[in-house]
Formats: C-alpha cells, structure tokens, sequence
C-alpha cells in the first residue's frame, strides 16, 4: 500500500488472499506487508526484503506464496526487477500465486506475456500518477499557493480554506481537508526585522555572508530550529525570491525516486506578487548582484586596467597599494593570470625597479642564491666531485649527470599579512631537483628547504608551497642541505680530464 489514504487497501487485499488460501485448502502462517511505502525502489520495503531473506532459507514455514497482484511487487521502472523477484522465489522452490488475476500463474507463453504486459503497466502508472501529481502543483503555484516544505526563516504559512477563512500554522501543523491551500505570508516581527537586517548589512556594508553568521551567534541570535546560524544558511536567505513576494517552485527534483538534483534557473516556475513582499525588491537585487561580483573572476583586461589604476594614482605599484585599494586586483588574482607580480608589471609597462621593497627583495634572493651556490660548490668539489654553477639560471649541475637548480625566495603577503610562498618548476631547461629555500620576509636568513625531486611539480605553473603556517609539500621538506649532499654522493664521480681526452681522441 503506497499511500496513508488508501485506508481500505490492505484489508481488502487480507481477505481476498484469505478467500482463496481458505477455497484451496492452504493456511496463512505469515504475512508481509509494507504500510504506506511506495513501490518504485526495493530499499525501502522492509517487508519484501525480509520475504526475500526467509525465502533463501532452508528453514522457512511456507512452500506457497499468496500475491494479490503483479503490481504488489512493485511499480518498478525496470520491469525485470519485479520478474527477478519472483524468479527468486520459484528457483528457491517457492511456488507463486496470483490471487486476483485472471490467469494461472503456470509459466505458460500467455502467463509469461501477461505479467510483462502488468509489470509495465505498473511503472507507466507511477510516471503517470507522478506526471499528475507534478502538474496539479504546478497549477496551484501559478494560482499563487504554496508548493510545499517549510516557510523560510521570517515568512509563515497561511491557511487558506474554500471561504476564505485563514488561519497561522505552526511548525508540525499541516491542512487536513484537501481542498484548503496554503500560502505563505511575513512572519513573526523579530525575524521579519532580522531578515531585513541581514539584507542592510550584506548590501550596505563591506560583508560577506559568511560573517553575518558569527555576527548573529556573537548576539546570541539563534535560527528557528534553535541552533547557531551558519554562512550557508545566511546565503540562502540572500538568494530566496520569496522575500520580494515571489513564488518559486521546482528548484529540485527528484522524481520517481530518481535521486535529488538541482535544476538550472531557467527551470523553475516563477509567479511575481503571489506573497505580500518582506523586503524591498531594489535592495534585494543589489544581492544577487553583489554575491556575482564577489565570486567573478576578473578577466585579464580588468586586472591589466586595474593596475594601471593603481599606478596612475600612485606613480608606483605593490602588493601594499593592491591591499589599500578595493578597486583593484588582488595578488591572488594577479598571480593566478600572470604567474608572477614581476611579469604583471611587464605586461603594463611599469619598470619593477620603481617598487623600492620588490627590489631590495629580489637583491636579498639573489644574494642568498649566489652565496648557496658557492656553499655547495666548496662542499661538493671537497667530496671529490665535480660542479659548475650557472648563474643565469641558477642551475648547479653535478659530475655532469645530476643537475639542480637553487631557488631563495622571500614570502608574498595576502591581504597585506598571510605571508605564502609560490614555487615554479622550469619549463625551458630540464632538471632532476629544485632546491626551494623560503627566506622570512622580516630577516635575510633561510628558514628551510624545500627539494622536489622531477615529476612533483607540474612545469611553468606557479604552484602555492607554503602558506598559512603549513607546508603544503612537508615530505620534501628539510631543515637543511645534507639530503641534497646525500644525493651528491650516490652519482658516479667522473674523471673528467679521461672523458675529455677520450673525446679528444674519437
């Protein structure tokens, strides 16, 4: 029985299989029922997966098994599925009876054909029925009556009956007569407010709506449910058209237990001024239209024409100016398009070398690379191989075969005070270890190291290493060099006065 108002369904289905159980001599020693449970997913039938179970069991009370009708399987949409269950019970030697068809259940071609033909039928009506359903929504919504499902927080429902009598339901309280609708109206006075509130701040104010939420909980401020807000609750609201009087319906759907998905907006059924409006439609527009602004990434254009803005207002540019002005690209943004600051600059024309801090930076960076260069160029030649550093790419390269690039970079600031640092692996020369030192933005000394082996960073592309206080790549992480001096040791030393004579001499 699929449905509560089918009240009469399972008594007379007992006393049909009881009739005919009593007409041919068989006694009922157990029954299975599922109370009003659709059909279309086994799931969630309990009864009919316990049936299966007893079925298989060497031990069960019964040899014959007494079905109303074909569809009391199920109202699959795969018409096997149901087949398959009776095929469970024949082959477990349980003998299965159809006690309200007009055919015997014998296997023959017009048995076969006729079940087919039910179980079919059975699904079509389900599309059916769910096809009906929809539309009788549907059709209500356009009239201006609530879809379903629960007031959002600051709206309540109305109950509305066939004379116009209307009447506040609480939480839990549904209609009892069919005819009677619902329609949504503002709520309570205080969440009313507050709902306003959340919209003042969010298109007034500099906020997120992830920080409206720990603003409410600091007030003690708790949902309807009695629990702490949440960002995505707070998003929520800011998107709902019911609060302009808007009637929404069919956002999701999930029909014939298909599974829950969402559609896309141009899906759903929207009727302007079914409600009485909780907020002003100018202020809830600036919404939307903020929470687009904020997630949209700027194209390369915009961020070019922000930094020259920048520029044109300041005669220089860095990462502190990009912090001060709202209007500009951030640094993240900057360096996910170009990469880097320093190739950003280029592509506007602005002279790095104006940016004073940049420049002392990038003076310390090479100073340290060049002193770690010859660090390990005195150490390794000590070790009995041989090394050559060259300076314009930074690459020491090790007995000929092992070949390592030395990188000491300073950190980047986010937001002018979450210092991270960025990592490129070489994409126009070929090397086996990057050897990545982080130098701490308020010294010139080397905090640690990073060597990544070939393969562990994707080539060309700026990849985040650092940040935040965590090493995103802490297995290559060291407090020092003695791994890289390790890897020295374990590559053949090469005579290379022989190798040279040897090629003099082919």
């Amino acid at each position: 029985m699929s449905t509560d108002m089918q009240e009469y369904s399972l008594t007379f289905q007992r006393d049909v299989i009881a009739e005919y159980a009593s007409g041919n001599h068989l006694r009922i020693v157990e029954t299975y029922e599922d109370v009003g449970i659709s059909g279309l997913t086994l799931k969630d039938r309990p009864a009919l997966t316990k049936l299966l179970v007893d079925v298989i069991n060497p031990a069960r009370r019964f040899s014959v098994l007494l079905v109303f009708d074909v569809s009391r399987w199920g109202r699959f949409q795969d018409v096997d599925e149901s087949a398959f269950y009776e095929y469970t019970c024949r082959r477990a030697g349980v003998k299965v009876v159809y006690v309200a068809e007009p055919f015997e259940n014998d296997g023959s071609p017009v048995a076969c054909i006729m079940k087919t033909l039910k179980r079919a039928m059975a699904g079509e009506l389900s599309r059916d029925m769910s096809r009906k359903v929809f539309l009788g929504i549907c059709v209500n919504v356009q009239r201006g009556f609530h879809g379903g499902g629960p007031a959002p927080y600051g709206m309540q429902r109305l109950l509305v009956n066939k004379d116009g009598v209307k009447q506040t339901l609480a939480l839990h309280e549904y209609k009892s007569v069919q005819t009677d609708r619902i329609v949504l109206t503002p709520g309570p006075a205080h969440e009313a407010a507050l709902v306003r509130k959340i919209f003042e701040w969010y298109t007034r104010k500099d906020v997120s709506g992830a920080s409206i939420a720990p603003r409410l909980n600091d007030f003690g401020i708790v949902n309807r449910g009695g629990r702490p807000w949440c960002g995505q609750v707070i998003l929520d609201i800011l998107r709902n058209e019911t609060y302009i009087g808007t009637n929404v319906y069919s956002r999701t759907s999930s029909k014939l237990d298909s599974g829950w998905k969402r559609l896309p907006s141009s899906d759903w059924i929207r009727i302007p001024g079914a409600y009485l409006p909780l907020v002003d439609k100018g202020v809830f527009e600036k919404a939307p239209k903020k929470m687009r602004n904020w997630h949209a990434r700027p194209t390369r254009e915009d961020i070019i024409e922000g930094l020259q803005m920048v520029v044109a207002k300041q005669g220089r540019l860095n990462q502190k100016l990009l912090h001060h002005y709202r209007s500009a690209p951030s640094v993240e943004q900057v360096m996910h398009e170009f990469g880097s600051l320093y190739d950003a600059y280029k592509e506007i024309g602005y002279p790095p070398n104006l940016d004073p801090e940049r420049s002392e930076n990038r003076n310390v960076e090479h100073k340290t690379e060049h002193l770690l260069a010859d660090l390990l160029l005195e150490e390794i030649r000590r070790r009995g191989h041989h090394a050559e550093y060259a300076k314009h790419t930074g690459t020491l390269c090790i007995d000929k075969t092992l070949r390592v690039q030395l990188v000491a970079r300073s950190t980047w600031l986010i937001h002018g005070k979450l210092p991270y640092w960025v990592a490129r692996w070489p994409d126009r020369f070929a090397i086996d270890f990057l050897v990545y030192g982080r130098i701490e933005r308020s010294g010139k000394e080397l905090i640690d190291f990073h060597i990544f082996p070939r393969g562990s960073l994707k080539p060309g592309v700026y990849t985040v290493i650092y940040r935040n206080g965590k090493s995103f790549f802490e297995h290559f992480r060291y407090r020092d060099l003695r791994m890289l001096l390790a890897l020295s040791d374990t590559v053949p030393i090469i005579d290379v006065g022989s190798l040279a004579s040897a090629v003099q001499v082919q």
